[in-house]
């Protein structure tokens, strides 16, 4: 076999056996640059194109918050258990959702007290309406968690599903994001 050929050929068969791959084997710095691309990916006008579907995307998402659609919300508000802790917690009047409001008061009205005694009695206000909030919501996750279980089945409460309900329940209802869908009193079977 000469060293310029790239079959063998076998002395008692016909056939031809073909040697090597056909090409010359890419240089070490040629197969680097080929395996080099950009981290995040592409060109401008891919960037470009990401960061509008993306923002499409956003604006699907906001839409469906606001209307309740549960195809197109995000994965943290999707499914039918969320959709039953929501409706849930909106089916309630409780203390909590005003806490952000009161709080609010009780800084306002610390600032303009000018006696020592009354800010104290303040102060001391202001942390007994934080306590009972703090137990009105630990109420609220027990009886979530039992109505629940017999609703769905035992160890299906999805996760996180503990604080998307405090921080539910202590968001004014008009601020609740997805909407609320019941009316209070409208505790869903």
């Amino acid at each position: 076999m000469s060293s310029k050929d790239s079959t063998i050929d076998l002395p008692d068969e016909d056939s031809t056996i073909p040697v090597g791959k056909g090409r010359p084997t890419p240089k070490r710095k040629e197969q680097e640059a080929a395996n080099r691309r950009p981290l995040v990916g592409g060109t401008k006008e891919d960037a470009k194109a990401r960061k509008e579907a993306s923002r499409a995307q956003r604006a699907k998402e906001n839409a469906a918050l606001m209307s309740g659609d549960d195809r197109n919300m995000p994965l943290e508000h999707r499914g039918p258990e969320r959709r039953w802790i929501r409706d849930f917690i909106d089916a309630r009047s409780s203390a909590a959702e005003w806490a952000m409001p009161v709080m609010l008061g009780f800084v306002v009205l610390t600032l303009f007290v000018g006696s020592s005694a009354i800010g104290t009695i303040l102060i001391l206000g202001f942390y007994i309406v934080l306590l009972g909030m703090a137990i009105e919501v630990w109420m609220i996750t027990r009886s979530l968690k039992k109505h629940f279980e017999t609703r769905f089945g035992v160890g299906r409460m999805p996760r996180g599903w503990r604080l998307y309900a405090i921080t539910r329940a202590m968001n004014l209802r008009r601020m609740r994001v997805p909407k609320p869908k019941v009316k209070r009193g409208e505790y869903p079977s």
